[in-house]
């Protein structure tokens, strides 16, 4: 092989590499305000806590819709400050015990802040991201969706 077909392979190569890296993908995107950046994939996704009055774990399901986020179901096991009211559908017992609201509301992002007393957490396809652990109490959390280049996503932030 002549040195300048090799030279044109690893040039192809290059910029295939380049491609790739410089390429943007949807991620949901976990902004700490003190911290580097998390990327999950665009899949459903839940942020449980315990309820401040209740004692009691709360969460809610979301979905992704183009660049933004639809809460599709709200989870709790009693009726007390903040449950959702409004509903097409009549809430429902889960088998364990919670109460079932489905809600169907857009957000284009989820705001949050962040605490141990809590117990501040996401679930995505039974994996247990714990914000709680990773960020200091009462850190403030942005959720977005984003097209992120994977070079972004490999060096953080």
């Amino acid at each position: 092989m002549s040195s300048k077909l090799k030279w044109m392979i690893m040039g192809s190569m290059l910029v295939v590499l380049l491609f790739i890296f410089l390429l943007p993908q949807k991620k949901i995107v976990i902004d700490a305000e003190s911290a580097g950046d998390l990327y999950l994939p665009p899949d459903t996704f839940e942020i449980h806590w315990i309820h401040s009055i209740e004692k009691e774990e709360w969460f809610e399901v979301y979905d992704i819709e183009n660049d933004g986020f639809i809460l599709t179901e709200s989870h709790f096991k009693t009726f007390g400050a903040g449950v959702p009211s409004d509903s097409d559908e009549p809430a429902e017992m889960t088998e364990d015990g919670f109460v079932k609201y489905t809600v169907n509301d857009p957000y284009p992002d989820i705001y949050l802040n962040v605490s141990d007393n809590v117990e501040t957490k996401i679930v995505q396809n039974q994996e247990e991201i714990l914000l709680y652990e990773l960020y200091k109490p009462y850190t403030a959390v942005e959720i977005t969706v984003k097209n992120i280049p994977l070079i972004k996503q490999i060096l953080g932030g």
